[in-house]
């Protein structure tokens, strides 16, 4: 007889493959949560990312605009 069977007994053998097998679909769970939580932070990454880009943006072109406005416009603006 084995060491592992002297210190589990035969009801601790007969334990064993129960709790692989749930122990096996909360590992593959827990792997899944980490896959959506981290799909999750990536959408939300580019997110900003993108709310970033579209504000540097416009903050460019008015800037740009604002240097470039022609004095008659500004003569033909006021009443």
């Amino acid at each position: 007889m084995s060491d592992l069977r002297r210190n589990l007994g035969f009801g601790g053998i007969a334990l064993l493959p129960i709790a692989c097998c749930i122990g096996l679909p909360l590992l593959v769970a827990a792997g899944f949560g980490v896959a959506a939580v981290a799909l999750v932070g990536g959408i939300t990454a580019g997110a900003l990312a993108l709310t970033a880009a579209i504000g540097l943006l416009v903050v460019r072109v008015r800037r740009r605009r604002r240097l470039h406005a022609s004095p008659i416009a500004e003569i033909a603006r006021r009443p």
